[in-house]
């Protein structure tokens, strides 16, 4: 029992401490429109262990300092390349992947609390086993 709790203590403190980050994020980071300069990596790969569909795209667009800044990204369906797309900067005008998502917080937050439950499940079998051990051990000194 206490071994779920433990778990389920975990998934709650993962899924608060990412719940923050995702809203903390855009203090530090900001969504900008960008233009596709060029199609970088042919549609759905392009050196990718798995290929993520969509295509990898040079992006152009103008930083706060007014200066114009390019970078790579991967965007989904490749859009028109005269439509513009969002991409997320941080304050160095770098682009970043953006703030977790839903489902990746539900995640993390879920194996977050499986991996405590495991060690807490590992740490307890050490501890039966060293104890057993100990007591045995005292038990044969006993006899002898």
């Amino acid at each position: 029992m206490a071994i779920v709790l433990i778990g389920c203590v975990a998934g709650v403190v993962a899924c608060f401490v990412m719940t923050r980050a995702a809203d903390a994020y855009p203090l530090t980071h900001r969504q900008v429109d960008a233009h596709i300069v060029r199609v970088v990596g042919p549609p759905g790969g392009g050196g990718r262990s798995l290929p993520a569909p969509g295509a990898d795209v040079e992006v152009a667009w103008t930083g706060r300092d007014g200066a114009v800044h390019t970078g790579r990204t991967h965007v989904g369906p490749l859009p028109d390349l005269k439509e513009t797309v969002r991409v997320w900067t941080d304050t160095r005008e770098r682009l970043d992947w953006g703030p977790p998502v839903n489902g990746t917080i539900i995640l993390g937050s879920v194996l977050g609390g499986l991996a405590a439950a495991s060690a807490a499940w590992s740490a307890d079998r050490l501890v039966r086993v060293g104890r057993r051990a100990w007591t045995a051990r005292r038990a044969v000194a006993g006899w002898e």
